[in-house]
């Protein structure tokens, strides 16, 4: 496959991530080596000294030509840097010129060692400074603003005086005392003469490179550069001497030199995508900038006394040369100042939120703050020493009504205005013109400031409209607070009457309810007493049977017990009556459980189902605190809806103790009451079975009595039913030990 000479170059070109600083000591130690083996001054080793450097030379052409080809292909490179492709270009093109004069001294010397120069290798060594000269003149330069061009040329002059100083101190003088012909001096000047003018146009390009070039790869290239002017000085000096041009040390500056070239073509490669060190890299070439003055005219001050001191006499024109020098550095030190100062003002507007601009004045913009460009969208080189009316709508600077154009340079204008868009839109801002300060009478322009008001001028507009919105809500809640005032009145009128009305309506069913109560009463005790009579009188035929009949046996005993149960119904309704009027004593005191349930249970001894009664009671129960007579008057109730709702089956009474409490419980074994209902049977008049043909009769007020004498007594109840089938009446009294925890608390 044959090989391109693209093939060739990337195969040439150091790639990244190789340590080639290492090969290239490796390669200039074998060097060292070879020298003091065979000595300068042996044929053998002139030969391959030149041979030795056509690799070196090569690999530097590779590495420049190959920095070129990354810097085009990167597309992230800013518009400063694009002029890097040919400065590496031109170097490259340098090196391989170098390179091939390098290969055509060596073809002379094995062809005809004696040939005089200009030969052609002379040429195309002479065409490679041209190259090398244009890919330094090629550098991409960084724009400054006045103050800094004026700091840039007094650092070019004192550096580039100082570089002439030392070339006449060094070179040109020596050279010059040296009895030669003139080609002969010409061609043994020039390439010292060509290497001291690169470094001098390389110290100028380092000085005013732009920050996006590379420092590391000129400091590479100005130390290669210095070793092919010791190099050529030392040859020089040699072949004015009229002896031959030994290539020991000579040739290694020019080896190490081109490595150097090399390096800095390799290092300007790895630098384009972004280096971790850059800041740091940045911080040490802008402390060097501003250094290198100072360092090259204090080491001309000192070439120049060592000379004094060697020669006995100063050199006028290297003396005259560093006064000059000093004065220039004086006047640089001065001008730094004033910049560093004039950069401070200028970061201080520069990092202003307000857009701020500067008019000469013509009216044409001087200066603008990165605000200005940020709020108006131009770029900078779109709006200097253009009118500054085009960033206004109208065209033209506010004025007041009737004030001159050129008073606003006297006075000056503030009010709000309507600055203009790159894309046409506006923006409102408040703009406040200022005259520029100036010694001369003319007037030397406008300094403007600007506070964009858009942002405020939205906000104005929300409270407005948020204003009007409160405005017309207002309205409309003072509408409907007078249409409620007038609702409310009238339903308060309304009210009023209904109140009036239930007022009497309260007032009669009072006097009814009152006389309900005393006609209950009044019949109750009208009843008692005829009952009583004929309870005593049938009480008392039957206790003579073997005077009646079976069957008037048995009526009598049935109309007794109907007597009883009428008696009851009376004094159950008194005692109701009694308890809603507050008019029924109740006595609580300490109550034993035991005996009482005995007491109620024995009650039931000869009556149909007493049999199926049960109870018992757990030993240690602690005291009720309640009236007997109304617990006596509950449980048995409990006990007679048992034997009458529950016709088969055990009834238990039980009794525990709670939490302050002591619970009674009546449980059988019947239907049970439905779940919707156990509430609502403790209601008045409240009963499961009201038709007219039950079987078993009552009124519905037993239930309903128990409550209220347990409510009446701190207690309560309720009813539930069994897992096993039947109801369950539960109720509660409070105890003794409750009784003395509330009178005495502890603590």
């Amino acid at each position: 496959m044959a090989l391109t000479w693209r093939h060739a170059l990337a195969w040439l070109a150091p790639p990244e991530g190789k340590p080639w600083g290492l090969l290239a000591a490796a390669y200039v130690a074998l060097y060292v080596l070879g020298l003091i083996w065979r000595g300068p001054a042996d044929g053998n080793w002139t030969i391959a000294s030149r041979a030795a450097l056509i690799l070196p030379g090569s690999l530097a052409a590779a590495a420049a030509l190959g920095a070129r080809r990354a810097a085009l292909s990167d597309p992230a490179r800013p518009a400063a840097p694009r002029r890097l492709p040919q400065v590496w270009g031109f170097l490259g093109l340098a090196l391989l010129l170098w390179t091939l004069a390098y290969a055509l001294s060596l073809a002379y010397l094995l062809a005809d060692p004696g040939l005089p120069p200009p030969a052609l290798s002379d040429l195309a060594r002479a065409g490679g400074y041209g190259l090398a000269g244009a890919a330094l003149l090629t550098f991409p330069l960084a724009p400054r603003e006045q103050l800094g061009r004026l700091r840039l040329v007094l650092d070019m002059l004192v550096t580039s005086g100082a570089v002439l100083g030392l070339s006449w101190l060094i070179l040109i003088r020596p050279i010059s005392q040296v009895a030669a012909g003139v080609e002969q001096w010409f061609w043994a000047a020039f390439y010292p003469a060509a290497d001291l003018l690169l470094l001098l146009i390389l110290a100028n390009v380092f000085l005013a490179a732009s920050a996006n070039a590379s420092p590391a790869a000129i400091g590479w290239m100005a130390t290669g550069m210095v070793l092919f002017l010791l190099a050529d000085l030392a040859a020089t000096y040699q072949s004015l001497r009229g002896g031959p041009v030994a290539m020991g040390f000579v040739g290694l500056g020019w080896l190490m030199g081109l490595m150097l070239l090399g390096l800095a073509a390799a290092r300007q490669r790895r630098s384009l995508p972004a280096r971790p060190d850059a800041d740091r890299l940045r911080r040490m070439s802008i402390i060097l900038k501003a250094l290198l003055p100072i360092v090259i005219t204090f080491v001309l001050v000192w070439v120049v006394l060592l000379d004094v001191q060697t020669r006995g006499q100063p050199d006028l024109v290297a003396a005259g040369l560093t006064v000059v020098l000093a004065l220039l550095l004086v006047a640089r030190q001065g001008v730094m100042g004033s910049e560093i100062e004039l950069r401070e003002y200028a970061q201080l507007v520069n990092s202003g939120a307000d857009p701020a601009f500067i008019c000469g004045a013509d009216g044409r913009l001087r200066l603008v703050n990165p605000a200005l460009l940020a709020a108006t969208g131009y770029a900078v080189e779109e709006v200097l020493r253009r009118p500054a009316a085009m960033l206004f709508t109208d065209g033209t600077l506010p004025l007041a009504a009737g004030q001159r154009p050129d008073s606003v340079y006297k006075t000056g204008w503030s009010g709000e205005v309507s600055l203009r868009r790159r894309d046409g839109s506006e923006f409102p801002a408040y703009l406040a013109l200022r005259p520029a300060p100036s010694d001369l009478p003319a007037p030397a322009g406008l300094v403007g400031t600007a506070h964009d008001l858009a942002e405020q001028k939205r906000h104005q507009a929300r409270l407005l409209a948020a204003y009007e919105e409160v405005a017309a809500a207002r309205g409309a809640l003072e509408r409907l607070n007078q249409q409620l005032e007038a609702k409310v009145t009238e339903k308060t009128s309304s009210l009023s009457e209904a109140y009036a009305r239930l007022a009497a309506q309260h007032e009669a069913l009072q006097t009814l309810d009152t006389l309900k109560s005393d006609f209950v009463s009044l019949v109750s005790h009208e009843l008692r007493a005829p009952l009583t009579n004929i309870s005593g009188g049938i009480e008392l035929v039957l206790s003579a049977p073997e005077t009646l009949s079976v069957k008037t046996q048995r009526s009598l005993t049935l109309v007794q017990s109907e007597i009883h149960r009428l008696t009851h119904f009376v004094e159950t309704i008194l005692d109701l009556s009694a308890l809603e009027a507050g008019r029924l004593p109740l006595y609580p005191e300490p109550l034993a459980v035991q005996p009482l349930v005995e007491a109620v249970v024995q009650q039931f001894e000869g009556r149909p189902g007493s049999e199926r009664l049960c109870w018992s009671m757990p030993a240690g129960l602690p005291a009720g605190l309640a009236d007997e007579h109304a617990v006596t008057s509950v449980l048995f109730q409990l006990i007679d809806n048992a034997l009458k709702y529950a016709p088969a089956g055990a009834i238990s009474v039980t009794a525990t103790a709670g939490p302050g409490r002591l619970e009674i419980s009546v449980a059988d074994q019947g239907p049970g009451i439905p779940p919707d209902r156990l509430e609502a049977i403790f209601d008045r008049f409240e009963r499961l079975n009201a038709a007219d043909d039950r079987e078993v009769y009552g009124h519905g007020l037993g239930l309903y009595m128990t409550r209220r004498l347990l409510a009446a007594q701190d207690g309560g109840i309720a009813a539930s039913n069994n897992l096993q089938g039947g109801a369950r009446f539960t109720f509660w009294i409070p105890t003794t030990e409750a009784e003395d925890a509330d009178q005495d608390p502890v603590g």
